[in-house]
């Protein structure tokens, strides 16, 4: 039975990145029905609704969601985030980001972990109070919430063959909170077959840039774990080279790291993170070996060099996913 993957293109570079990310779900197996939705600031063009209601049906009856990044518009008093909103409603209570260089000559060699964080509007209220002095900002997040993501964690560990499970936390400066989520770690943990640590952000910000393969899992909250995606996407080329995802218990949906503007002068961008957060779609729906073949086309491809100028080529983000495919095709 065919899986139903919904592709959201989003606005600014969406539209591209994600058409890459749908030709190559598409070249790499016949099990996936891809259909389209609208979402963001082109949505609202056409329906006066940034996440319009038959896209919230879309994705209900979806297995995956594939999304581009949506642009901003604050200044609109109407306007709330529609990927954040879609992930509460679906309830994607996970981000998993994955950290892997993609040749020999980008990044940093032996680099190969994976970032588990919560997803805060899904796991945890924050509110914000101005007063006279400043700004009083206040995190609610429970047991509940920080067992559901060391569940994912340990479920993702396993799918993927990790062995190690590293928490991140502050607890020194933040001794209730943080000493809860560590004290939660172990308990959750201690019956499974991982290895397991745990180190303040700082000491673990410092080991990944002496020695990246010290590390396979990483988990922590949110704000510690955009900081933490944030490096390690440095380690290994950038942003627009590594993909991520929100998951929950069934649901998922897979989005560039990067933001809705192109990287590169002259509006050219590097279609790569989408392409692979497709290939995380396909591993989550079940289907591995499409995922890998999609990953195994990147490598090669990266390795020829017919790659985006952002890393040293000369190709554009068309040319670029047309190696892909062919690649893909080739290995069928």
């Amino acid at each position: 039975m065919s899986k139903k993957v919904l592709a959201l293109p989003g606005d600014g570079v969406g539209p591209e990145v994600i058409s890459s990310a749908a030709s190559a779900i598409s070249a790499s197996t016949e099990d996936v029905d891809l259909v389209f939705g609208d979402i963001g600031v082109t949505a609202y063009n056409k329906t006066d609704h940034y996440l319009p209601p038959e896209t919230i049906d879309l994705a209900i009856d979806s297995d995956a969601i594939i999304a581009g990044e949506v642009f901003k518009k604050n200044e609109d008093i109407k306007y709330r985030d529609p990927l954040r909103v879609l992930k509460k409603q679906l309830n994607l209570y996970c981000i998993m980001r994955k950290f892997r260089p993609l040749s020999d000559n980008i990044g940093c060699k032996g680099t190969d972990l994976i970032i588990m964080t919560g997803n805060p509007d899904a796991l945890m209220n924050v509110i914000e109070k101005e007063n006279l002095d400043g700004v009083i900002s206040e995190k609610f997040i429970t047991t509940e919430s920080c067992r559901k993501l060391f569940q994912m964690t340990m479920r993702v560990a396993e799918n993927k063959g990790r062995h190690k499970i590293t928490c991140a936390h502050r607890s020194e400066m933040f001794p209730h909170m943080d000493g809860s989520f560590v004290d939660l770690f172990y308990k959750e943990m201690a019956a499974s077959p991982f290895t397991i640590e745990d180190a303040e952000v700082e000491e673990i910000a410092s080991r990944l840039i002496v020695d990246p393969t010290s590390f396979d899992v990483l988990v922590c909250t949110d704000i510690y774990g955009a900081t933490l995606s944030g490096l390690c996407a440095g380690l290994v080329g950038g942003t627009y080279l590594t993909p991520m995802g929100s998951i929950g218990d069934t649901q998922g949906l897979f989005e560039p790291m990067h933001g809705p503007k192109p990287n590169v002068e002259g509006g050219i961008v590097n279609p790569t993170s989408a392409i692979l957060s497709g290939a995380l779609a396909m591993d989550h729906i079940g289907l591995p070996e499409a995922g890998e073949k999609i990953r195994e086309a990147v490598r090669k491809v990266y390795a020829t060099g017919k790659v985006t100028p952002d890393v040293g080529g000369t190709a554009t983000c068309a040319e670029f996913t047309d190696h892909v495919i062919e690649t893909i095709k080739n290995q069928m």
